[in-house]
């Protein structure tokens, strides 16, 4: 899928929001989560163009983290005080992780909020990261960075269910086995919720 068609899709699909007109209703947010003893966190949907073609930026957590180790996820991480707004939370930890600057992407959006089986409250911020950006394929968090097509992640052939039990009670998650491991979890509902827009 060419990436400004993907862009172009998402924003008539989600009729997205300029940035600062979510700020007050992001706070209201932050808030109620934490008067729920939630964590509230906020996570990049980095688009990359790849000869014109919509990638998904990825990180594969290093093994070595307490949570969640070697998993597959999108640059992103809690809330903190100095944040301006989630989808500041959202920027700021992905220059940490993995070094991409806050002026090498063009934020288009969120996706809707996203509660975990762990206590998270995430947000998906959706960016265009730009033609020319660099981010680093490896850091203290993320054991390396990789791209997967729009056009595989769409392929519903690609996807399988996959059956656990979670304190008790039996749970069913899609996943999508990439050439880096399972990618599951809230990664994999927040791409389910992507790709069904555009």
């Amino acid at each position: 899928m060419k990436t400004d068609q993907v862009i172009s899709q998402f924003l008539l699909a989600s009729s997205a929001a300029p940035v600062q007109q979510t700020k007050g209703a992001v706070h209201t947010t932050i808030n109620q989560a934490a008067r729920k003893n939630t964590v509230h966190s906020a996570v990049l949907l980095p688009i990359v163009s790849v000869h014109d073609r919509a990638h998904l930026l990825f990180c594969k957590r290093s093994n070595i983290l307490n949570s969640h180790p070697s998993q597959i996820c999108f640059p992103g991480g809690k809330v903190e005080q100095q944040d301006a707004n989630i989808i500041n939370t959202a920027l700021r930890e992905t220059e940490e992780e993995i070094g991409l600057s806050i002026t090498e992407s063009q934020v288009l959006g969120t996706l809707p909020l996203l509660s975990t089986l762990t206590g998270y409250q995430i947000t998906p911020v959706v960016a265009k990261v730009h033609q020319h950006a660099k981010w680093l394929g490896q850091s203290a968090e993320v054991q390396h960075t990789f791209v997967l097509s729009l056009k595989q992640l769409k392929a519903q052939k690609n996807w399988q269910t996959f059956n656990f039990i979670h304190k008790g009670e039996s749970v069913s998650l899609e996943g999508f086995m990439t050439p880096h491991g399972l990618l599951w979890g809230a990664t994999a509902k927040i791409v389910k919720q992507f790709i069904q827009l555009v």
